[in-house]
Order: C-alpha cells, then sequence, then structure tokens
C-alpha cells in the first residue's frame, strides 16, 4: 500500500530475550526514535561498531535490515535502516537487540573472540594436562577471567597472553600455560 510505513519487525517474530539467538551476536540496542523519519538511536556494543557501519546487514526483530546511513553521535549511533521508514517504525523497534549472523562478524582483529565463542572450549596445559571446560567469563575490568570446571574442580584463568597461548575455535580447545598457582 502507498504511503504505508514499512515495520521493522517481523509480525510472527516471538523472540524477546536479552541474548542473540543461536548463530548470531549482538551488534547493539535499539535505544529510541530518533527525529521523525525512521532513524534510530543504538547503544552500539562496540565503541566504533564495525558491524553497525552504512551496507551491512543487521537483524532486528528477526527481519533482516540494511544499514542505510551511520553517524555517531554522542556515545550512541543514530542508524537509518532499509526497512524502518518513520518514527512509528522506529519505535517498535525500542530496547531490541541488533544482530548479525556469527560468520558476518567483522573482528577487531585474528586474536578477538567474542563471549559465546570461548564458553564451551576444552582448556588443556601446554603440557598436555586435561583442565576442562570453560563454563563462564568473568568481565572483571582489567582482564577477562574464564572459569573452568573439571575433575580438578573450578580453575580461574586469566585473559592473558602470558597464559592463554592458543584458541583453536575449529578444534574447541584453548591451550594455557599455567601459573604458578596451578
Amino acid at each position: 500500500m502507498p504511503g504505508a510505513a514499512a515495520s521493522a519487525v517481523d509480525p510472527a517474530f516471538q523472540w524477546t530475550g536479552d541474548e542473540p539467538r543461536s548463530g548470531f551476536t549482538a551488534v547493539g540496542r535499539a535505544l529510541r526514535p530518533h527525529a521523525l523519519h525512521g532513524e534510530l538511536r543504538v547503544q552500539p556494543f562496540a565503541a566504533d561498531a564495525p558491524n553497525l557501519q552504512a551496507g551491512r546487514n543487521v537483524f532486528i526483530g528477526g527481519r533482516r535490515q540494511r544499514v542505510l546511513r551511520a553517524r555517531p553521535d554522542r556515545g550512541a549511533w543514530i542508524l537509518q535502516l532499509d526497512g524502518i521508514a518513520d518514527r512509528n517504525g522506529a519505535e517498535a523497534a525500542r530496547g531490541m537487540l541488533l544482530e548479525a549472523p556469527d560468520a558476518d562478524i567483522q573482528r577487531d582483529d585474528d586474536e578477538s573472540f567474542f563471549l559465546h565463542e570461548i564458553i564451551g572450549l576444552r582448556v588443556v596445559t601446554d603440557g598436555g594436562i586435561e583442565l576442562g571446560t570453560v563454563v563462564e567469563v568473568l568481565q572483571s575490568g582489567a582482564a577477562d577471567v574464564y572459569v573452568i570446571r573439571g575433575e580438578r574442580g573450578e580453575v580461574l584463568i586469566p585473559a592473558i597472553g602470558d597464559v592463554v597461548r592458543k584458541i583453536d575455535l575449529p578444534v574447541g580447545v584453548m591451550t594455557i600455560t599455567p601459573m604458578a598457582e596451578l
């Protein structure tokens, strides 16, 4: 129908959680509409918002949208998405996660990993001793801490280069050099 606003949300889509769907990474959250023409104020989950730039595809409300325009604005980003034409469409997206398929995520570098990729990895020492599986990542400020549970009980490993030697995602293994306390 001419003049009808496009909706940002697939009407059949029921997911409302705070975690991204399986196979997706959350790249931001829609905070509120911006102005009258369907722009969204978005809180990015990476400061420079590499996955929210013009030309990239994101999913919001289970529906794929192309980012038409993106600009930083006082700690957030203002986005224009191709499927949101007016303020009502932008209002419908308030609070929703913006997701991107895991395979499409632009990483900071080859040694950057997402939390969901770390959780579930088997952890072995460079001497071949199996410690268990990463069950949680504590974000403490200075460095993340990996919580590993296995036959030896719970072990905490700082996510620093002197300890974490290799992460092999295809194999599902993290190799570490234990600190003296282990």
